[in-house]
């Protein structure tokens, strides 16, 4: 389970050349497109971790070893029907952004799907990139979120897209130290009536 974001918050005045509108696209990934998007997590994961993961931990779950560990995981995802969007950047063609939803299995879920992953390099922030990812990701659906529960950036981003947190106590992952977590819910109009 990914439990953290790096999110879109405006800054940058909008004739920003660096994120003029369609510099980046988001699009299906695929597998051969597996890599450069769990580089894309480990960097951005190493970076929201800095002070709140202890420094071994963040070094064995942003390092190599993790990332392909993730590639094959984020297959099995993809073969369940797991829904994946990548951000790409038009100036390079790489990938700059990541996003994935799937069913959850966990048996105490608010909502049937969860996002799982939604991680956006810097260059990519700023420009309204994160909103089209998640978006394109999850469109209406009802879904929840795990983030790191001091993560005021990824809790607004969230609660602009709909999400509210959850009035549960929320969780610690002891795998990345005793990290505190906190659950997001948002559920469609819609599917609520």
């Amino acid at each position: 389970m990914d439990t953290s974001v790096n999110v879109d918050m405006p800054s940058r005045p909008a004739h920003d050349p660096a994120t003029a509108p369609g510099r980046f696209v988001v699009r299906d990934a695929h597998r051969e497109d597996l890599p450069e998007a769990a580089a894309v997590q480990a960097v951005c994961f190493r970076e929201i971790g800095q002070g709140v993961i202890p420094n071994d931990i963040l070094t064995e779950v942003t390092g190599p070893g993790i990332v392909h560990t993730t590639i094959e995981q984020w297959k099995q995802f993809m073969d369940d029907g797991a829904v994946f969007k990548i951000l790409v950047d038009r100036l390079d063609m790489m990938t700059v952004g990541v996003a994935m939803a799937r069913i959850s299995t966990s048996p105490d879920a608010p909502t049937p799907w969860e996002v799982a992953t939604l991680h956006v390099l810097p260059e990519a922030r700023n420009c309204g990139a994160s909103d089209d990812l998640l978006n394109a990701c999850i469109g209406h659906r009802s879904a929840y979120v795990w983030v790191f529960a001091d993560n005021a950036r990824a809790i607004k981003f969230y609660e602009r897209h709909g999400f509210h947190v959850d009035d549960t106590d929320g969780a610690v992952d002891d795998s990345l130290g005793g990290v505190e977590l906190q659950r997001l819910i948002r559920e469609d109009a819609i599917e609520a009536k």
